[in-house]
């Protein structure tokens, strides 16, 4: 109540400073203020971020001048720390954080951010014969197998399932399903972005030319993973797990799931991560980190590794040391 007033009174008060600010020819206070009257979002938005900035420096959120800059292989790496409400978000690190580059299964996040949203998940499917042949077998699946949605999300994001993926977008068809990755990416990012594309459901590189990469930024997927964060949290509810026994729809145990993330158990404060790998793009990793004190979130993402999960440790052993986050 007392914040309404306040930019009731402060919107009342505006003519009064406009005179007083043309009188004397300070024109851009003038405009600015304008547009603050106009769009009063402008003055909450940059209240916000210099609470944010203040709360980072109590929490001593700053860095340590003494630090030495860090050298990372990957073609692309930044980290990002958010609040606990996710309005604010500071990097850390980052290299190539604009480069546009293939993300192989880091798109399987999307595309369980498609299923959720889109899906019953207590729905029911069966397997076919053209899911079961796509590359790799993680999953083990086989044709007429029958299981909930929500089971297939594990078996998608943990042990990276392309036969998971492929069974989660024949409901509507593939090309429709991507379609919709694409619009929720937008919503996202924003209607003009165009340095994230999806091509495919499970972030396979194309078979024939003409075929769509899935391809986004270090800072997309930061970005991307933030909205998760809040919209989804169960996707990393998934994701913060070793291991998991998958049952068919009829109660039969099918297998062990165990998670391509090696951190896992590794890493103290993991609140999920994913995995992505192929030829064209090379080791991809998205983790996401919880301090010690419970201050926010600190989110990773590198694309085009050599050795994803020995840089992984790297940068978040460089954070812990520049920013004392204490994840570890």
């Amino acid at each position: 109540m007392k914040l309404k007033v306040f930019f009731a009174v402060f919107v009342l008060s505006l003519p009064f400073w406009w005179a007083v600010n043309v009188s004397t020819g300070k024109l851009e206070n003038f405009l600015f203020w304008q547009e603050i009257a106009k769009n009063p979002q402008l003055l909450t938005a940059r209240i916000n971020s210099q609470i944010f900035e203040e709360k980072l420096r109590r929490e001593k959120i700053i860095r340590n001048p003494a630090a030495e800059e860090l050298e990372i292989n990957a073609r692309a790496a930044i980290s990002v720390f958010t609040n606990n409400n996710f309005e604010n978000q500071k990097i850390l690190f980052q290299k190539n954080g604009n480069g546009i580059l293939p993300i192989a299964s880091l798109a399987k996040l999307m595309t369980a951010y498609v299923v959720l949203e889109n899906y019953d998940i207590d729905q029911t499917i069966d397997i076919s014969e053209k899911a079961v042949f796509q590359s790799e077998d993680f999953g083990n699946f086989k044709i007429t197998e029958s299981f909930k949605i929500k089971d297939l999300l594990y078996s998608l994001l943990m042990e990276s399932s392309n036969d998971a993926a492929y069974a989660l977008t024949e409901i509507i068809g593939e090309d429709a399903f991507a379609v919709l990755m694409n619009l929720e990416a937008k919503n996202i990012l924003g209607k003009d972005n165009q340095n994230t594309i999806f091509g495919n459901a499970a972030g396979l590189d194309p078979k024939k030319n003409g075929n769509q990469f899935n391809f986004s930024t270090a800072e997309d997927l930061a970005k991307i993973t933030v909205h998760l964060l809040k919209e989804q949290p169960f996707i990393w509810e998934i994701l913060s797990q070793q291991d998991f026994d998958l049952y068919s729809s009829d109660g039969v145990f099918h297998h062990k799931i165990i998670s391509t993330n090696e951190l896992l158990g590794k890493i103290p404060g993991i609140i999920g991560g994913k995995t992505g790998e192929t030829q064209q793009a090379g080791g991809c990793l998205i983790l996401i980190l919880k301090p010690k004190n419970n201050q926010g979130f600190l989110i990773n993402v590198l694309l085009g590794s050599d050795d994803r999960f020995g840089e992984m440790e790297k940068l978040i052993d460089w954070v812990n040391l520049t920013y004392g986050l204490q994840t570890k």
